[in-house]
């Protein structure tokens, strides 16, 4: 039995052939963005529809702050009539949460980027814990089969819709940082505002200026100096980098990298000259990054050789 066994584990596994993900990936179809953006549109509705339209249908007001925090039209207010209210006619079967105003508002929508903030704008509702995660769960598994360029991220207490970059850097990378940086207001926001605008091609320029003021407001508040540039702060900085473990060689990256980071944007980004499409991506992540390294030092100390 040993021979036979010995002999079985020597002969090498053949791997078992990928199973395409998908009917169309099998049958090499390839979807039209529209198409996709309309699949993934049903989706969500049908998830916002299970998961929050009694809440919604059976208070007004939710609709209404809603709507009100997008600049949409909002629902004139009526009379209230015991006979007519929603969650009465909710409860006899009478309402139908496709024709409220929200869902009609959502449903019109035709540019994606505008429907993801109609989306994302459904997380800052006075809403349950619960009801947070079960729109990001549906969410999520939405955006998987709808095979859309937009990632849900959560972060503390915090859901946001962003456009889909490098998978392992976003996961790894900025969604860590998001988290982090909830201890950092201004620099979070600037942050937040980059990956806003990183939805929309024509505001690249504004968003490599987005991550060096979150650069820049990050160490501002790291090593309380409130009011000094990103330029000035390079040498406090790599002070504080020693202090938290971090080596000489990474250091003097970090001095290179930054210097070369503030021409770039002084020269190319502030007056909006000379900045190309093809850096755009690079000089995000490499935000990210920095912010990364300096997020794992705050959990360090001592000092580096």
């Amino acid at each position: 039995m040993k021979e036979t066994a010995s002999i079985e584990s020597s002969i090498p596994r053949q791997p078992k052939p990928a199973r395409p993900s998908s009917f169309s990936a099998r049958f090499g179809i390839i979807e039209s963005d529209e198409k996709r953006f309309r699949q993934f549109k049903n989706r969500t509705l049908d998830t916002i529809d299970h998961v929050l339209s009694t809440k919604i249908l059976a208070n007004p007001q939710l609709e209404r702050e809603y709507l009100h925090s997008l600049g949409r039209p909002c629902p004139t207010t009526k009379t209230p009539n015991l006979l007519t209210t929603p969650a009465v006619l909710a409860h006899l079967g009478g309402v139908d949460f496709a024709q409220s105003a929200i869902f009609q508002s959502l449903y019109q929508e035709d540019s994606l980027v505008e429907y993801c903030r109609c989306l994302d704008a459904l997380f800052h509702l006075p809403l349950s814990q619960a009801d947070l995660q079960a729109l990001f769960n549906s969410f999520t598994t939405d955006l998987r089969l709808s095979s859309i360029g937009i990632r849900i991220a959560h972060y503390g207490e915090c859901y946001g819709l962003y456009r889909k970059g490098i998978r392992v850097l976003d996961e790894r990378v900025v969604d860590a940082d998001l988290e982090w940086l909830v201890n950092y207001p201004k620099a979070s926001a600037a942050f937040e505002k980059a990956l806003a605008q990183s939805s929309d091609s024509t505001k690249q320029r504004e968003m490599l200026d987005s991550l060096r003021i979150s650069l820049e407001n990050l160490l501002q508040q790291l090593l309380d100096h409130p009011t000094t540039s990103l330029e000035k702060n390079i040498d406090d900085l790599l002070k504080w980098m020693k202090g938290h473990g971090a080596n000489t060689e990474t250091r003097e990256m970090t001095r290179q990298l930054l210097n070369s980071y503030c021409l770039y944007q002084n020269k190319h980004v502030k007056h909006g000259d000379g900045w190309k499409p093809a850096e755009v991506d690079y000089i995000f992540y490499l935000t990210a990054t920095f912010i990364h390294l300096l997020a794992e030092l705050s959990s360090s100390t001592g000092d580096a050789s």
